[in-house]
């Protein structure tokens, strides 16, 4: 097997690992991270552009416009030239659905969709803290009050029973009983 051939499985097989590491728990995590681990030393800190290319199932012209777009970075691997930043190769490539006719599309989809959910949490993780700030200020008869007045709102969802949609049929509990 040629070099250039072991070091596309390589990047086949860190793409593949990368997506099912998030998951697995315990040992199994342990043992694909190490994997992983040292399939990035051994791959490098950059590809050439068209290994890049092939692993996210394009062509290079192709991959210099996902470049231009942002979707992948370049950089400079140490005494070489410039190549396909191997993290954010990874990131790409794992974004890609498998046998996609259009994987560009996908991938932008789902980096909004990052983006999106990142921004969501970052102003929510805001209210958050300033909510805490404001019920910490209270005194403490107040924040006592306040938790009752939860608690009892809490209880009063958890004892809704859900009725069925008036589209849906009755069910065979309902007509029997």
């Amino acid at each position: 097997m040629k070099k250039t051939d072991a070091t596309l499985d390589d990047l086949r097989h860190l793409v593949a690992l990368s997506v099912l590491a998030p998951r697995l728990a315990g040992d199994d995590r342990d043992a694909v991270d190490g994997i992983v681990g040292d399939l990035a030393a051994r791959i490098g800190p950059a590809v050439s552009k068209r290994r890049a290319a092939a692993v996210l199932g394009i062509s290079v012209p192709a991959l210099d416009e996902w470049i231009r777009r942002g979707r992948v970075e370049v950089t400079a691997a140490p005494g070489a030239r410039a190549g396909v930043d191997t993290a954010s190769l990874v990131r790409t490539a794992a974004l890609v659905p498998p046998g996609a006719s259009r994987p560009g599309r996908a991938v932008d989809r789902a980096l909004a969709e990052q983006r999106r959910r990142a921004e969501f949490w970052r102003v929510n993780e805001a209210v958050t803290a300033a909510e805490g700030r404001a019920f910490a200020a209270l005194p403490f008869a107040e924040r006592i009050a306040q938790l009752e007045r939860h608690y009892k709102t809490i209880g009063a969802l958890a004892s809704v029973r859900r009725r069925p949609r008036a589209d849906a049929p009755p069910s065979t509990e309902a007509a029997t009983g």
